[in-house]
């Protein structure tokens, strides 16, 4: 028996391609591409947001008769604001699990009255809450009383957490509880609020300013950064790249390599 045509058959039988490993390579390369452009696709919207924002920014405020005119105020969002009127200090509300700067807390909202009528709910800032015990209402909060001036950008209704003890609507039912009591919510229900306060919201109002009041405030989008969707991009990008240079070179590569050295020997 020839050796070397013995050598020759046992390295093409070892380095044999198999068609499981490259479909895994396949789908692996598929996925991490598809990976990798979700993730630029949320650094791009990002950046759209902040050039939004700041292009919001930088049109004049709108004030109280924008409010009582037949202006859309829903293609307004993000504009300046600049109104006063009297808090509803009564109808204070405290929404839990709300985060600042990797802390947890609560949003605080109280409703303000203008001279002309309307009403707008202001999300007035974040305050911390007591670690020990989340369920007590922070007692370092104070609303000014009298006529006040609020500054602050048009925003959409605050985001819906995940209940961890129920809807709004099913504690009101079954504890009694209501809009109408000062208190811990971890969610807004607008029209269970109007119905229950008689108050009509025309708009949501996100606070700015130095810290006051006993709560620190921040733009709708501070913080939010692309960089860190661009790096994910790369990273998913190179683990693309390294799935097909393996496969590449533990099924084409390396066996050529071997085959042209065994034959040759």
């Amino acid at each position: 028996m020839d050796l070397n045509s013995s050598s020759k058959e046992i390295a093409t039988v070892g380095h044999e391609r198999s068609p499981w490993i490259a479909l895994a390579a396949v789908i692996g390369i598929a996925v991490t591409l598809l990976l990798g452009r979700w993730q630029l696709l949320k650094g791009e919207y990002k950046d759209e947001v902040q050039a939004h924002l700041q292009q919001s920014l930088r049109l004049a405020p709108l004030g109280e008769d924008d409010f009582n005119n037949t202006l859309d105020l829903g293609r307004e969002h993000q504009r300046r604001v600049d109104v006063q009127g009297v808090w509803v200090d009564s109808l204070t509300l405290y929404l839990a699990n709300r985060s600042h700067a990797g802390k947890s807390g609560f949003w605080v909202m109280t409703p303000l009255k203008m001279q002309k009528s309307a009403t707008v709910m202001v999300v007035r800032g974040w305050v911390a809450w007591n670690p020990s015990n989340p369920s007590l209402m922070p007692s370092n909060v104070l609303t000014p009383t009298g006529a006040v001036r609020v500054q602050g950008v048009l925003d959409s209704a605050p985001s819906r957490m995940l209940e961890l003890w129920g809807s709004s609507s099913q504690s009101d039912q079954t504890y009694g509880k209501s809009y109408l009591q000062s208190g811990i919510w971890q969610n807004f229900d607008q029209k269970l609020f109007e119905s229950q306060t008689g108050l009509h919201i025309q708009a949501f109002i996100r606070e700015l300013g130095e810290p006051s009041d006993g709560l620190i405030r921040e733009l709708p989008n501070e913080g939010v950064s692309s960089q860190r969707n661009y790096g994910y991009s790369v990273q998913w990008f190179l683990l693309s790249a390294l799935i097909a240079f393996l496969y590449l070179w533990f099924q084409w590569v390396k066996p050529y390599i071997y085959a042209k050295r065994t034959s040759s020997q």
